[in-house]
This record gives structure tokens, C-alpha cells and sequence, in this order.
């Protein structure tokens, strides 16, 4: 059976449902049998749709297919060619931006406006590898007489990108841009609770002339579909974004072939103020690095550090401007802040913050679901400040995936510095403040794969982001990313015409 994802999208927002299945060299199908999971919209509860889960022979069939486009297309392809399809694909992305954000909003729950942000920034990932498809160079090594040595970057052939449901198009062109690019086929896992935006994405792909297997997607479980792709003799590299005990798992199945891996495993990231921060800018940014797509982002600035002389001021002004940001439905304009992905997650959510509380922290705004009106039947939780928060509190020990903010005071720099990095994680960090020479200071002593200063969530595709101990390794965007979907080989040619011979006589 074979269908289209946009001709049945009308469809699913009336309630009615529809299935998506597998997207490989063999087109757009969805399997008649099989086990298969429900599409929620996290926002209303109504069921949007149904998810076919790949079994064994799927994916055995799917990674084939790639691999057999990889030898007889992919690897065979001008990379200006490459790079005409991915700015193709980029212009289809950009023009049906309305549609995709109908999709993602019913799917995930995000604000229409941050999801019309997430598919923007998507077309400009594919635009960038799209200009550095015929820029790509190799090098060569030392310079010996009679010899020539060089190194080549070559393609894995079919690598596996394993995404979440937080930021579907961007963390599937970040994976799918520098992968193509540089060669490879890539077989995308999409995360079972919010898949549709990834089927759309990769069928306007071949709508716009991108070759059918280059880039394919599947989807299930992700302790049942995940294994049986990453484990998959025929998958070179594995590129995973998600939490720390998932990116585990990653590890070791991806000894099973002792292939490579892209690990990006979320933070529990330290905003510092300082002394002369400009409160009017940093608070309202403070928040909403908390509460952008409801806090589902491994970006947030969720450990808040105030200098003693300002914490009560700072503490009361952020729970103070948490109260009136507005929870609501995402397809509304009013709504400043949306829904969490579904109900099971606003439980350990809230589980969290009720766990900080009964540990000492003081709860200055939000602290329960939200449940009133029209949010009756979504998943959607209040902004959450809480205060007097200690290092050893589960606030700020834990990533919440939700809107929880937690408000910590300190009394010097290096203080903070020691503190900030007590953390086992180090993605991001924010600095807040004007003094150059503690800013340098504050920077060079984070372990944090990027440091925003007077600024938070900025990314760009020439910037590489990626994380420090338990937030991963690997860095997505630049040519960095490109890196990640290589492997170098070293050419050595003799060319000298005299020469004495081993064990000659």
C-alpha cells in the first residue's frame, strides 16, 4: 500500500486518524499488519493517528535499500549535484512551512510560532550544506621527496539518525544535511510519540527530486526498532540525540559492530547573573529559556545563579513575571506557552517538582498542572519558579523536560564556576552581565560545549554545538558535522624509479 502523508493530513486534524509507516527506496508504504501505536494530540487528547511499527525483516529490507542506492547512486553523485537537492529540498520545506506547522503543532503541542522558528532554521541547516556540497576538501601530509601522501574523507555508506520529538525538523536536517553531504545514505528512527512531521519532511525530499532510499524513515519503540537498526551490520555510524540512559544504550549497541557514534544527550545548563546584569533583558530571557516548548529543550537555563545581594530582589521578580505567562492552547495566538508531549511525562514532571519541594526548595509560581478550561483534557503544566535551592536538591540535579526554573544564590565567581560544573552534565551555559574581564573568566572556567553571553538558544548552522562529560560528544552544524559523517583514509605513494629491494639478490 502506498500513500502520502499531505493527502491525508486534512484528515487527521478532523480526528479521523491516519497511519504512516515506512519511507525507503521502495516509496511511501504502510504495512498491513503489524503491531501499531496511537497519534495523540498532546494538547486536545484527540487521536490523530496511527503508527506502524517496523519489525526485523522492515528494517533488514530499509538499510538494504539504502545501501543499494548508496553504491549504485549516492556515492556515484557530483556533490554540486548533492548540493542542488539538499537547496531544492530546503525550497520545498520553505514553501509548504504553513503545512508542516499544522502538522507539528497537532503532533507535538509547541507554539505555532516556535514551530514556524524550528522549520525556518531547518531550510537554512539545508541551505548551508547545500553551499558546502562542492567546497569540501581533503589534505595533504608531509612533503617527502619521491613520495605523495594525502588523506581522503570518505562516506560511511548508510549511517542511523535516532531523533526526539522535541525539535523534529531541525534535529532531522541536522543529521540529514552533513550526512548527505558528505556521501552517505541515513536512515532516520522517528520518536514514536511524534513522527509525522519526520514522514512530510523526507517526502517533500523526493518530491523535490532527492533520489528514493538516500534518506528513508522508519519508527516503533524505541527499546524494540532501535536495536534492530543500530545494531545493524549494515549501518556504518549512529548519530542520537535524546537523554543520558538512552545515549547509554546507544553505546553499547553500537559495539555490537564497533561503529562510531554522535551523541547529544541533553544538560541541566547554569545561567550566571552578574552583579551588573541588566535585569529588564535577562529576566524575561531567563523564563523563557525555561519555558520555550514548555521546557522541553536540552537547552534550558534551568539552574539560575543570583549574586546574595540581589537573590531576593531576582527571585521575586522571576516568580512574579512566571504568573503571567500564558498557558493555553498552541493553535492559539494568545498562548505564551503550550503543552507537554503527553500526560505520562507531565507526571514525572510534576513528580519532580513536588520531590524538590519536600526537599527544601520554596516554590514561587506554578508548581502543578495545568487543567482548567480548555487545557482539561492536554498535558499542559504551569510555569514553574522555584527558590531557595541548594546544589543537592533534585531541581538541581535532575533535567526536568518541563517548565521548572530553579533560583540558586552564590557569593563569588569562582564559587559559581566550581558550582556551574558540579553538574554531570555540560552542554550549555549563560552569562548575564557587562564585566569583560569576569565574562573571559567566567567562559575560559565552564564545562559547557557552548556558552551563550547576553544571549540564550542562539544557534547558527556555521556555529558547532555539541556537549561536554554526560551531555554527549560529537558536534552537530560546520564543518565540524560534516566531520562527524566521514572517515578519513590515508593514500601513501611511492613514487621514486630507484630504489633498493627487500630480500632482493
Amino acid at each position: 500500500m502506498t500513500t502520502k502523508i499531505s493527502d491525508e493530513l486534512i484528515v487527521a486534524q478532523r480526528g479521523e486518524g491516519r497511519r504512516v509507516g515506512i519511507i525507503s527506496a521502495d516509496g511511501v508504504t504502510v504495512p498491513a499488519n503489524g503491531y501499531e501505536m496511537e497519534i495523540h494530540n498532546p494538547a486536545t487528547g484527540e487521536l490523530i493517528g496511527t503508527l506502524h511499527e517496523a519489525d526485523a525483516a522492515e528494517i533488514n529490507a530499509v538499510v538494504a535499500g539504502a545501501k543499494a542506492v548508496y553504491e549504485k547512486v549516492w556515492r556515484r553523485t557530483a556533490p554540486e549535484v548533492r548540493g542542488r537537492l539538499l537547496g531544492a529540498w530546503a525550497d520545498a520545506i520553505a514553501r509548504h512551512r504553513e503545512e508542516l506547522a499544522d502538522i507539528e503543532v497537532a503532533d507535538v503541542g509547541h507554539l505555532r510560532r516556535e514551530v514556524l522558528a524550528d522549520i525556518d532554521n531547518s531550510s537554512r541547516i539545508l541551505r548551508y550544506y547545500a553551499g558546502i556540497a562542492d567546497k569540501l576538501e581533503g589534505r595533504t601530509f608531509a612533503q617527502l621527496p619521491d613520495r605523495l601522501s594525502y588523506g581522503v574523507d570518505e562516506p560511511f555508506g548508510v549511517v542511523a539518525g535516532v531523533s526526539p520529538y522535541n525539535g523534529n525538523a531541525n534535529s532531522l536536517t541536522l543529521k540529514a544535511g552533513p550526512a548527505l553531504v558528505a556521501g552517505n545514505c541515513i536512515v532516520i528512527k522517528a520518536p514514536e510519540v511524534a513522527p509525522l512531521l519526520n514522514y512530510r519532511l523526507v517526502e517533500l525530499a523526493l518530491e523535490a527530486g532527492m533520489p528514493a532510499g538516500i534518506i528513508s524513515v522508519v519508527t516503533g519503540r524505541g527499546q524494540t526498532v532501535g536495536p534492530l537498526l543500530t545494531e545493524h551490520p549494515d549501518i556504518g555510524m549512529i548519530a542520537f540525540t535524546g537523554g543520558p540512559d538512552s545515549g547509554r544504550a546507544i553505546i553499547n549497541q553500537s559495539a555490537t559492530n564497533i561503529v562510531p557514534t554522535f551523541l547529544e544527550l541533553g544538560g541541566k545548563s547554569p545561567a550566571i547573573l552578574l552583579p551588573d546584569a541588566d535585569l529588564e533583558t535577562a529576566i524575561p530571557s531567563l523564563l523563557h529559556s525555561n519555558f520555550a516548548k514548555s521546557g522541553q529543550s536540552c537547552v534550558t537555563g534551568s539552574r539560575i545563579f543570583v549574586p546574595d545581594s540581589m537573590y531576593a530582589e531576582v527571585s521575586e521578580r522571576l516568580g512574579q513575571k512566571a504568573k503571567t505567562v500564558r498557558v493555553g492552547l498552541p493553535t492559539k495566538d494568545s498562548s505564551q506557552m503550550g503543552t507537554l508531549i503527553n500526560r505520562r511525562h507531565r507526571t514525572r514532571v510534576d513528580a519532580l517538582v513536588k520531590r524538590a519541594i519536600d526537599a527544601g526548595a520554596v516554590c514561587l509560581a506554578g508548581g502543578a498542572p495545568a487543567e482548567e478550561g480548555e487545557l482539561a483534557n492536554g498535558a499542559f503544566y504551569q510555569p514553574t519558579v522555584l527558590a531557595e535551592v541548594k546544589d543537592d536538591n533534585p531541581a538541581a540535579l535532575t533535567e526536568a523536560f518541563g517548565p521548572m526554573a530553579s533560583v540558586l544564590s552564590y557569593s563569588d565567581v569562582d564559587e559559581v564556576i566550581a558550582r556551574s560544573n558540579s553538574s554531570e552534565f555540560g552542554l550549555s551555559a549563560q552569562i548575564w552581565g557587562n564585566d569583560a574581564r569576569t565574562i573571559q573568566h567566567l567562559a575560559k572556567g565552564l564545562e559547557a560545549g557552548t556558552v551563550w553571553i547576553n544571549t540564550y538558544r542562539s544557534f547558527h548552522p556555521t556555529v558547532p554545538f555539541g556537549g561536554m562529560k554526560q551531555s554527549g560528544f560529537g558536534k552537530e552544524n560546520g564543518l565540524d558535522s560534516v566531520a562527524m559523517y566521514t572517515r578519513r583514509k590515508a593514500v601513501v605513494w611511492d613514487l621514486s624509479t630507484e630504489r633498493e629491494l627487500p630480500y632482493s639478490n
